[in-house]
């Protein structure tokens, strides 16, 4: 019997015919749906081809016609509308999102109505339409909560979305899979769900911290501890500013999950980033880097070469709070009085002050 899986290994190999051919052999029509998109979207990546990509999402919207179970059926048509989204055709991609929203809001079964709803999300979601996407989660967390299910099968649902919610928090750059896992934290926090609570908040806390360079592939290497994998790969993707920044980011990492090699490599970065030019919203956020690294000193030399005078201000700010941290009160006065903004020297000198009373 043919599986996906089947078809996934003659794709990689470039056997596009063939695989088409295994589809039919598909008996399972929600299958058959995911794997013509699987095709397009391989053949929309490798060589740009949209208008073939097009003919065969035609392929996958027939199939999707004919399944009838509503659950699935859902599944197919937010599939096909977020294939569509990826290879540019928005009109078409946000039509069947539609679509697929008014087959999941009129189906009778409660429980399958909250996966439908769910399962629409994560594909809006990972096809970029963040706010739509956390709106629906809400949809479907109300018509759970509205719903005459017991407390046991209820908590077992929000279980089910708040895995929906990591699971298209894990498809995403950092910036955008923050939002889908602090509402995921909140609902495993709630139902005193720890050990998923956990993860979430080391994911949380890692988005927070790879913001530049948070690609999913990047991401999962870090947690899983692969940091020389990681170094290697942003050395060989990256280039001046952006591979300055990605190292900086993953030193902070390290630093934060008490990985001690983080001075080394702090060290390799400062020492080839001379050839470098930065922009100056790459000065900002490397002096910010280096402060929180303890990198004191050069944090002070990229603060000094910002121009915007508030962010300078919140620059020289944040250093000298630092060297209050680290008891180097002397130094953290004499960089409040060079701050360029008065209300933000006043507010740094009241933090100090703070600070210094708990020393």
């Amino acid at each position: 019997m043919t599986a996906i899986e089947d078809i996934l290994l003659l794709v990689e190999k470039g056997l596009y015919e063939d695989a088409l051919i295994k589809v039919s052999e598909l008996e399972d029509n929600l299958d058959k749906v995911r794997a013509v998109s699987l095709i397009a979207l391989d053949i929309y990546e490798k060589f740009s081809d949209v208008s073939l990509a097009s003919e065969l999402m035609k392929d996958a919207e027939y199939f999707a016609k004919k399944i009838k179970d509503p659950l699935k059926k859902v599944v197919a048509l937010s599939n096909v509308a977020s294939t569509y989204l990826t290879i540019g055709d928005r009109e078409r991609g946000l039509k069947l999102f539609e679509k697929a929203l008014d087959e999941a809001l009129d189906i009778e079964d409660s429980r399958k109505r909250v996966i439908a709803l769910g399962k629409a999300s994560y594909y809006m979601g990972i096809s970029g339409l963040v706010d739509s996407a956390l709106e629906t989660f809400e949809v479907a967390f109300d018509t759970l909560i509205r719903s005459k299910m017991d407390y046991t099968q209820k908590t077992d649902y929000l279980i089910k979305l708040g895995e929906l919610l990591e699971e298209t928090g894990d498809s995403l750059y950092s910036n955008e899979a923050l939002l889908f896992y602090e509402r995921a934290h909140d609902l495993f926090d709630k139902l005193h769900v720890n050990f998923k609570a956990a993860m979430l908040e080391k994911k949380i806390a890692l988005v927070k911290t790879i913001k530049k360079t948070g690609s999913l592939e990047l991401r999962k290497a870090l947690l899983e501890g692969r940091y020389n994998y990681v170094i290697a790969k942003i050395t060989s993707s990256f280039r001046g500013e952006e591979q300055v920044i990605g190292l900086l980011e993953v030193a902070l990492w390290m630093k934060r999950v008490e990985a001690s090699e983080y001075r080394r490599l702090v060290r390799e970065v400062l020492e080839n980033m001379d050839a470098v030019n930065f922009s100056q919203e790459g000065i900002t956020y490397i002096a910010t880097l280096l402060t929180e690294l303890g990198s004191i000193r050069e944090a002070l030399v990229f603060a000094s070469k910002i121009t915007d005078i508030k962010k300078k201000s919140e620059a020289l700010k944040a250093i000298a709070l630092e060297l209050a941290r680290e008891k180097e009160l002397g130094d953290a006065y004499m960089v409040i009085e060079v701050i360029p903004d008065e209300k933000v020297k006043e507010k740094a000198l009241q933090e100090l002050i703070e600070i210094e009373s708990t020393l």
